[in-house]
């Protein structure tokens, strides 16, 4: 996508894998793109307030090791009005979307993508058009056409849910700790909350619980 000035980039993302991951996919874009990178929320919160630059696009994590990734949408929305903004994560939660959404994100992209469709998605967004990953919109569509077991009145928070994502793959809660840059007794703390959310005893439970009421896709 030709670009002809430099566009400022407010990436918010703990893991810094998928920092240099988005650093390459803008590198593969091509144009002029000036990344600020931030790894927790409250240091992006201090950017946007610091007015030192207008940002043209916003990626954000909505699983931020210190507070929610709908709290920097929201802060960000109300400083710019039109920036675009996409929501990245690795779960595919249909109340955290609509949190996203109505906090202020106009994209919302699975970190799982592959670098063409996140290109792909950047592109879309900067075109004014509102992209969704080909997963989490099947999934959405699949909910909203089904009497699917959701729980309402269940509310895990993006960092639980990120848990979830992670253990539903084999990690362990050390391995977990190390991809989140938290520590293991902060692993063991939401889970223990999750727990006693869901109703139930150990994290295979809580897995099939939370599959089957559509909290995120294995």
């Amino acid at each position: 996508m030709p670009v002809s000035t430099t566009l400022n980039v407010l990436l918010v993302e703990d893991d810094l894998f998928f920092q240099d991951r988005f650093r390459r996919v803008f590198a593969l874009m091509g144009g002029e793109w000036k990344i600020h990178a931030h790894q927790t929320g409250v240091a992006a919160l201090q950017a946007i307030d610091e007015d030192r630059y207008r940002f043209e696009l916003a990626l954000i994590d909505i699983g931020l090791p210190d507070i929610s990734g709908v709290e920097v949408i929201a802060r960000l929305r109300r400083r710019f009005a039109n920036v675009p903004i996409l929501v990245t994560t690795v779960f595919s939660a249909e109340e955290t979307f609509f949190s996203a959404i109505r906090a202020g994100a106009r994209g919302y992209l699975l970190k799982g993508d592959s670098d063409p469709q996140l290109a792909r998605s950047i592109e879309q967004i900067m075109r004014g058009e509102y992209p969704v990953s080909p997963a989490l919109a099947r999934h959405l569509f699949r909910l909203a056409g089904s009497d699917l077991a959701s729980c309402p009145s269940i509310k895990l928070s993006p960092r639980e849910l990120e848990l979830l994502q992670w253990l539903s793959k084999g990690e362990s809660y050390a391995s977990t700790a190390q991809k989140l840059g938290i520590k293991i007794s902060t692993v063991q703390t939401h889970i223990r909350n999750m727990y006693r959310k869901l109703g139930v005893n150990n994290h295979r439970q809580a897995i099939h619980k939370a599959l089957s009421s559509g909290f995120f896709r294995p």
